[in-house]
């Protein structure tokens, strides 16, 4: 079978790839433009150099809505660790290894300095309140958090979280996304991503503790 064919159709495997690609190349280099971006000046070690956000992004201004009804903003990041997942309560069963990876990633931290976000990408259909029971029913303990769409929009693009949605002729819909998982510092900043192939809780949890040193020493 040809590329040319396996690409066909807005639904295929090979378009969202594609897409995903291309648009994460413009979201760098869009990031890369921001005045906000301040000029490296660590010494990132090689072996952080994966993961690490060279320079650590700080965030616009937040407003997300939880399920208590209450405003999320960024004075929620101040003074600890966040680990933040972009997702939806239909991801299943594609987000199944990343839910169970947060999930032993939280219990294996247990420390009142770390927190868990999921940010809602559906919410022209779904409520934090939602998600929240979706997230329940995967026991995974998270703060859940829908917002406008343009808000979502904004976040995603500083997170760099790519999704795709597409829309179909009968009214349905299908979501389709990157499963990174990033890490928030203290001052509210994305200072890293963990992205696929799917790293261990364990895994994570090493290079969180090795990321932790070198903010100590950096910052």
């Amino acid at each position: 079978m040809s590329v040319a064919k396996r690409c066909k159709g807005f639904n295929s495997k090979c378009f969202l790839f594609t897409y995903l690609m291309i648009v994460g190349f413009l979201l760098v280099l869009w990031i890369n433009r921001l005045p906000l971006m301040q000029e490296e000046l660590r010494e990132i070690p090689a072996d952080m150099q994966e993961y690490i956000s060279s320079p650590a992004r700080h965030l616009p201004d937040v407003s997300l809505n939880t399920k208590n009804k209450l405003a999320l903003t960024n004075g929620w990041f101040n003074d600890k660790w966040s680990f933040v997942y972009f997702s939806h309560g239909q991801c299943l069963p594609a987000c199944l290894p990343i839910l169970t990876t947060l999930r032993e990633l939280k219990s294996g931290l247990a420390n009142k300095d770390v927190q868990f976000l999921v940010i809602g990408i559906d919410s022209e259909n779904e409520t934090a309140e939602q998600l929240d029971e979706f997230l329940i029913a995967q026991r995974m303990d998270a703060t859940s958090a829908t917002a406008s769409t343009e808000m979502i929009d904004q976040l995603a693009r500083y997170f760099i979280a790519l999704f795709l949605k597409t829309d179909f002729s009968d009214g349905s819909y299908q979501i389709e996304q990157e499963h990174h998982v990033f890490l928030v510092d203290p001052k509210g900043r994305v200072y890293a991503t963990f992205m696929p192939p799917y790293l261990s809780s364990a895994k994570i949890k090493e290079r969180f503790l090795k990321l932790r040193r070198f903010y100590a020493k950096t910052e």
